[in-house]
């Protein structure tokens, strides 16, 4: 199974990624992770995004095949990387789910404002960047908000179908 998480910067994704991977044993995938791995200063350019993206999804893929769970944890702000991820599923004949995460922009500000140093490098104005491109969801997704943590798990099992 494959859960891709998606949402803006500072959306909870990685929170929820985090709690959703533990409770189903599946690896955790970060696109924030895979960034510091691969580039000491990111930009955030399309050439850096696409080179993130191409990562995460070998790793998917390489993990799908082994018959592990996988979550995925990026903004996926383009209908392509998220169906793109989708197809790694189908390929691996096991089924992908979309989730996404969403809160306030009062409180997305809030979030960001308050990280420490951490994988994400994502601030406010790379937040504002992304809400502008994020494309609209196709297809069956959940969306899902962090504050409401104790539910999250329930949602979830609800929405795949357990």
């Amino acid at each position: 199974m494959l859960i891709i998480i998606c949402g803006l910067p500072g959306s909870g994704k990685t929170t929820a990624a985090k709690m959703i991977s533990k409770h189903y044993s599946a690896v955790h995938l970060s696109s924030d992770i895979i960034r510091k791995q691969n580039l000491q200063k990111p930009q955030y350019s399309d050439e850096e995004k696409e080179k993130v993206y191409t990562e995460m999804a070998e790793q998917v893929e390489k993990n799908l095949k082994n018959g592990k769970n996988v979550v995925a944890d990026a903004t996926f702000y383009k209908a392509k990387q998220r169906d793109r991820f989708l197809a790694l599923a189908e390929k691996a004949g096991t089924k992908g789910f979309v989730v996404i995460c969403s809160l306030p922009e009062s409180e997305i500000r809030k979030r960001i404002g308050k990280r420490e140093k951490g994988p994400s490098d994502a601030d406010f104005e790379v937040y504002l960047k992304l809400k502008k491109e994020f494309e609209p969801i196709a297809g069956r997704y959940l969306e899902i908000n962090v504050w409401g943590k104790h539910n999250i798990l329930e949602k979830i099992s609800e929405f795949i179908g357990e």
